[in-house]
């Protein structure tokens, strides 16, 4: 994983604080918000010391920000489906949804 910085930059016209990484552009270097995948352009930054999450006894049992349960995902959307009308039926049965 590249390093990560605590950035400030702006955000609709406030001040604001991300984690962000330095990339290259083209030729420039520039930054990115690793979890949003948005530019960023900041006044400050401060490099983030790693130790703080391999040393924490608790960091293997911490949930992911990005899990996703996939049976609760397909059923969820085959909920909805049903709701508009566009779940499998007799009269579609050879319509798959999307």
């Amino acid at each position: 994983m590249s390093e990560l910085y605590l950035i400030l930059h702006k955000v609709r016209g406030e001040p604001a604080f991300d984690i962000a990484q330095k990339i290259m552009i083209g030729d420039e270097e520039g930054w990115i918000i690793p979890t949003s995948g948005h530019r960023a352009y900041p006044i400050q930054w401060s490099l983030l010391n790693s130790p703080m999450v391999e040393n924490h006894p608790a960091w293997d049992d911490l949930p992911d920000h990005y899990t996703v349960d996939r049976q609760k995902v397909h059923h969820t959307a085959g909920r909805l489906l049903k709701l508009l009308g566009l779940g499998r039926s007799k009269s579609n049965l050879g319509v798959r949804p999307l």
